[in-house]
This record gives structure tokens, sequence and C-alpha cells, in this order.
């Protein structure tokens, strides 16, 4: 053989390793994306990616697409003049492709005012850890809904005049707020901070109200819910936030007590205890407390708290390891 060819071989050679260094290495491979259909879910959450406590508790999991942490804990709080223990969840979560925070809905349909427990919900959508969603299904007739991508519905202009605090999730899964977020502010936003930057939505949230935005707690007496009056804000309960700490990166923080207004946090103290748990929290959003409050990890509810009832929407985080 010539040195030509010797030549020609020895550099075929290196390319067929280089090609197969890239096949091999994880941080060269493609990232695996889920599929953005609502009705499908994430891959099943691999058995040995679990972790867990002394008391056989998950407190992790982790795969190549996905890192998952759970701290429990207890907050003693003042009800009716008692001092009453409530415990405390504080997830975090990071993704490797934003197809991995997802959405379900209640009976994988957008119409009728149909509920489902969370449990069941989380279960069918392989969800490593959900949470429970606004109420944007039995609230038909307000909200500007978009989901997965997908435009539900703009009912900003009700009759009820209800225009929430809103969170919009970005292609790219940032958080963004838009206070009392009727149509014009919506549609002006959406033109100036994504469109302009080859953003979409991705989702919508219509409850509240934002607990923490660029890093610092709001007051909550000046939110749209608070100065309506509606739903439970005026007193404690059961509450639930996300958060975004991070490209990626997120969190959920729960406090629990009983399902009515006997026990539980004031929003302005969930919103200071949040911010103390989650330090680097960029934006923390509330979400439907009470006895909606629902989180699920490992096909398992998180606390004891009994009496939750039926919910029309999930928050999920999946797994995308093939």
């Amino acid at each position: 053989m010539n040195k030509g060819n010797v030549v020609r071989w020895v550099i075929v050679g290196i390319m067929l390793v280089f090609i197969a260094t890239m096949i091999s290495s994880p941080a060269l491979a493609e990232t695996p994306v889920l599929s953005m259909d609502f009705t499908q879910g994430g891959t099943v959450p691999k058995a040995d990616g679990w972790t867990y406590d002394d008391s056989g508790n998950e407190i992790g999991y982790t795969d190549s697409t996905i890192e998952m942490t759970l701290e429990r804990g207890n907050l003693t709080l003042t009800v009716k003049g008692k001092k009453v223990k409530h415990e405390t969840v504080v997830i975090r979560v990071k993704i490797q492709d934003v197809s991995q925070l997802r959405t379900a809905v209640s009976k994988d349909t957008y119409k009728g005012r149909g509920q489902a427990k969370g449990l069941d919900m989380a279960k069918s959508k392989n969800a490593v850890v959900a949470m429970n969603g606004d109420f944007f299904k039995y609230e038909y007739d307000v909200g500007y809904v978009v989901r997965q991508g997908e435009f539900i519905r703009d009912a900003t202009a009700n009759k009820r005049k209800r225009i929430f605090d809103m969170l919009l999730i970005d292609s790219k899964g940032n958080f963004h707020t838009i206070d009392q977020a009727d149509t014009k502010k919506i549609e002006a936003y959406v033109s100036d901070a994504l469109e302009t930057e080859g953003l979409s939505i991705l989702d919508t949230f219509n409850l509240g109200p934002v607990l923490i935005k660029d890093g610092e707690v709001q007051d909550i007496s000046q939110s749209e819910v608070a100065r309506e009056g509606l739903y439970q804000w005026k007193y404690p309960q059961q509450r639930i936030c996300i958060a975004q700490t991070g490209e990626l990166e997120y969190a959920i923080v729960e406090v629990f007590g009983r399902t009515d207004s006997s026990a539980g946090i004031s929003l302005q103290d969930f919103a200071e205890f949040v911010h103390e748990q989650v330090p680097d929290a960029i934006t923390a959003y509330n979400l439907d407390g009470g006895g909606s409050t629902n989180l699920v990890v490992n096909n398992k509810r998180a606390c004891s708290t009994p009496g939750l009832r039926e919910i029309t929407d999930i928050i999920y985080f999946a797994s995308a390891e093939e």
C-alpha cells in the first residue's frame, strides 16, 4: 500500500472514531424532545432513578433528562389562637428540554367542566412530579388560556369582570407575569417582549397573585385577587406555587393545612416563606389552594392531608429519556 493510501485510511479512521464519539457522548447527542400533544405524557421514569430517605419517602429522581429533589419540613402557624404544625414540601426540578414542562387536563379534553383526581392525571402522563394548575375548565367564562402552545380561549372581557394577574410561560420555558391581564395588555406584551425575540406562548395561568417578581417579594394587598376579594384570599389556607429559578430550572413550594379555612397560611406569609425556602426564585406564582391543592410524586400524594377534591388540570414535569 502506498503512502497516499495509508494517509487516506488514517483520515477515514479518525473520522469514524469522531463520529462514534459524537453518537455515544450524552453531551453531544441530540436532546430528546417530547410531543406537544397534551393528551400524551412523558416516558416512564426508571425505577432506579428514585432515591429515598430512611422512611422510604421519595427525596429525588435523576435520569439523563431530568433532576428532581424533594425536601420535607414543618412550619408552625397560629390557627385560632393555637399553635398548629403544618407539613411543607419544597421541590426543585431541572429539565433538559422545555417540552418536559407540561400540562394535562381532566378527561383529556378542554370541553366541559369535568374534573378528575390529580393523582390519576399524574399517573396517566407518567409524571415525575405534578401539581394542580388553575381552574380554567371550571371557570370556563374567564381568562386568556394557552396550553402547550395551543390557544384555547380569550375571555378576559367577561360578564363578571374578572381579570387576573397572569403567569405566561414562553417557548423557552421562561416565566413572565402580566398584572390585570386583559387582551390589550397580553397582546402588547407578546408583541414587545416575546415576538421580538422569536418566542411564543407555551402556557398561561389565570389566578395568582404573583408572589415573587424579579427576585423580590410582592405586596399581596396590591394584587388583583386581593383587591377584588376573589376566592379564599382573605384568610389562611393550604397553598401551592410554582417558581422559576434559572434556565429550565424550577421549584414547587407547598404548605399543607386542612382543606377548609380553619388552618393554613396567609398569602403574604406564603410569599415570604417561598422567598425564604427558594431564595434564588426569580418569579413565583400562586396557584389554586385549599381543597384543590394537589402535589403528586412518583404516583403518590406528597402529603397526608385528607379530603382533596377533584380538579380540572395539572402542571407536571416528565422524563424524556428514551
